[in-house]
């Protein structure tokens, strides 16, 4: 099949749209992505491995007013048209959403050309914006999560089939009345031809090899939890001096999280390494004592999981998690690590000691990869992701 994928972001970088592409093409189908573009990209078209991109090209020399003409609104009609040019273009057969923004465009065109429409739902999308906007005034302003909830629910009632990456966000589909046979589970597993492959080690920043170092990476945005790992540096003071918190990552919430840091006088326990490329990621997580995943407790968080995590446990790296449902049911089911109470830096403390005193013990590094290994990688995931396209294929044959 020639199937399209609609991202309102701009590409690359996205891991989950090249593990997506690759495992696509991989069954002998051709993947094109319809992507944004403020200016940042100077092709139009590209070959990226798999992925056949195509870009929404800028109107504007300003990057400001490229994002306001092209603001992934639902129905924004420079978006209508672009989707509609690429399915009549290039023949496309299957459309698949990425996430709220752009779904009831990519619907609407679907059903017009009579094509199945996915629905890969990243993340709880609504509940995202309700918790970006306590602290952002633009969204706010511009995204409102009850209208983005009330489009989410008539789209997902609507498209051929969904995909979401947790158990949970499939829990909460069918509560909201999705036929469960339309509903499946593709999770964030890690791919290992990626990651461990086509990314050897790069050695990270010369680290004191005399410190407890515990490494978040990521965005670093309001809902990561990195509040809580920081609040816990000075309850650590005396127990446990030589820890330090690396935060490889970026992310508009990065000045008030360095101004936290400042307050509680850790800021020389904190560094702030900056965006780290995917192809360093190994290296960094290699050489990290304690990895973590502190995502705060939310309906938002609830519902979805990062690729980081099983990243970090294919290393055989111990984890930290907060008590986030998926996050603290992955790794109690593993046994690969600690769990602590979002928003309790305390407990927190608690835990990393707990951390540090079994450092030692390779066991629970060990557990986790195996974990991964069996039931966490992409390869698993993908299977489902395939086998309905598969279905798809033989319906449009």
């Amino acid at each position: 099949m020639r199937i399209c994928l609609v991202y309102q972001s701009e590409f690359p970088d996205s891991e989950r749209i090249e593990k997506t592409a690759k495992s696509l093409a991989s069954a002998g189908h051709e993947v094109f992505l319809l992507a944004n573009n403020y200016g940042k990209f100077a092709e139009h078209e590209q070959q990226v491995d798999a992925l056949h991109v195509l870009r929404l090209g800028p109107t504007f020399r300003r990057r400001l007013w490229n994002r306001l003409l092209k603001f992934p609104i639902f129905l924004n009609p420079l978006w209508i048209a672009a989707i509609y040019r690429v399915v009549r273009t290039h023949r496309i057969e299957a459309l698949q959403i990425i996430d709220v923004p752009l779904s009831v465009a990519v619907l609407g065109i679907g059903r017009l050309f009579g094509l199945p429409v996915v629905y890969d739902m990243w993340e709880n999308y609504p509940e995202a914006l309700k918790g970006w906007g306590q602290r952002d005034w633009k969204t706010r302003l511009f995204k409102n999560y009850r209208v983005a909830r009330a489009v989410e629910l008539w789209v997902t009632r609507r498209v051929d089939h969904i995909f979401t990456v947790v158990e949970e966000a499939r829990e909460r589909l069918l509560a909201d009345g999705v036929d469960p046979q339309r509903v499946s589970v593709v999770t964030n597993g890690v791919d290992l031809d990626m990651f461990l492959t086509d990314c050897p080690p790069t050695a990270p920043p010369d680290w004191n090899p005399d410190t407890y170092k515990m490494l978040y990476v990521g965005w670093i945005t309001t809902e990561r939890g990195l509040d809580d790992m920081i609040g816990a540096l000075p309850l650590l003071a005396d127990r446990l001096p030589q820890a330090e918190l690396l935060i490889a990552g970026s992310g508009n919430d990065e000045p008030r999280l360095r101004a936290l840091a400042a307050h509680l006088h850790v800021q020389d326990r904190v560094h702030f390494l900056g965006w780290v490329p995917f192809k360093q990621i190994h290296g960094y997580v290699e050489n990290s004592d304690l990895c973590l995943v502190p995502h705060i407790y939310n309906d938002f968080i609830n519902t979805t999981i990062p690729n980081k995590l099983f990243q970090y446990m294919a290393l055989a790296k111990p984890v930290l998690v907060s008590n986030a449902k998926p996050l603290a049911r992955i790794v109690r089911s593993c046994d690969c690590g600690f769990v602590f109470e979002s928003g309790n830096p305390a407990d927190a403390a608690d835990k990393i000691v707990e951390a540090y005193r079994a450092r030692l013990d390779s066991s629970l590094g060990l557990r986790g990869q195996q974990c991964a290994l069996e039931k966490y990688t992409w390869e698993k995931a993908a299977s489902e992701l395939l086998r309905v396209y598969a279905q798809f294929a033989r319906k449009t044959a």
